[in-house]
């Protein structure tokens, strides 16, 4: 069962019936839960909850504080996770490149523990998202004629954002997402399959919805941003004379 195109469908098609009943006004991302909760409890046929605590990052953390979350997750009667999802809205604004990396990172730490299926969401007004896709922040730097994007768009090689040793147009964001988490083991590469999107053909003022399937190339290695030199802590200036 192809699970991203059915919650594109679900969604994309929510959207625009929210928009023909004049309710465009109140989409945001919050706005979203209801089709994708819909979706998943219709194809899993279990209960869906959100904002569930990561199962890895939160086991990392230690002291007073909330731990970190994701958006939704299927759970079965045993207390597996099947499915998790992370959804985010696309405005005018568009979105920052951290953002993005951060839900696919944290994705595949959950399917990578669990075995469950990840699903990343994107979803907004089709002018919006257009114009996020040409922005540098998505595409990234070109490399022999081709663009480094954070998701795949078209049927040509899977992207597979490099995470342990990013180009450097990428290895701000990473750090930023990275360095709180020394010791968690993340994907040395991170990929999503050929989205599916709906509806296709639509007027720029209507709304789509986006969605992948994320994952870690077969045979990724692993590895610990304390670990790697890319990832080290910058050396203090100066210092003492000996």
């Amino acid at each position: 069962m192809n699970t991203e195109r059915l919650l594109a469908q679900g969604l994309g098609g929510w959207l625009q019936y929210e928009f023909a009943c004049h309710r465009s006004g109140l989409f945001n991302e919050r706005y979203l839960a209801v089709p994708i909760s819909q979706v998943l409890n219709s194809v899993y046929g279990l209960p869906v909850h959100s904002e569930y605590v990561h199962p890895v990052l939160a086991r990392d953390l230690t002291g007073p504080g909330r731990r970190p979350e994701v958006d939704f997750v299927v759970v079965d009667p045993g207390g597996k996770i099947r499915c998790v999802v992370e959804s985010k809205w696309c405005g005018a604004n568009g979105l920052a490149a951290e953002h993005v990396i951060w839900d696919l990172l944290r994705l595949e730490l959950v399917a990578e523990d669990t075995g469950a299926d990840a699903y990343f969401i994107l979803a907004g007004r089709k002018s919006h998202l257009l114009a996020f896709f040409e922005t540098k922040a998505f595409k990234g730097s070109e490399h022999d004629g081709r663009y480094r994007r954070l998701l795949k768009l078209d049927s040509r090689k899977n992207p597979r954002l490099r995470v342990d040793s990013p180009p450097p147009d990428r290895l701000s964001a990473l750090k930023k997402v990275l360095l709180p988490y020394s010791t968690v083991d993340f994907p040395s590469r991170v990929s999503t399959s050929l989205c599916q999107v709906y509806p296709n053909d639509v007027p720029k003022y209507q709304y789509q919805a986006y969605a992948w399937k994320v994952f870690a190339p077969p045979g990724t290695p692993r590895f610990k941003p304390g670990d790697n030199k890319t990832y080290s802590p910058e050396p203090p200036s100066g210092g003492a004379a000996a």
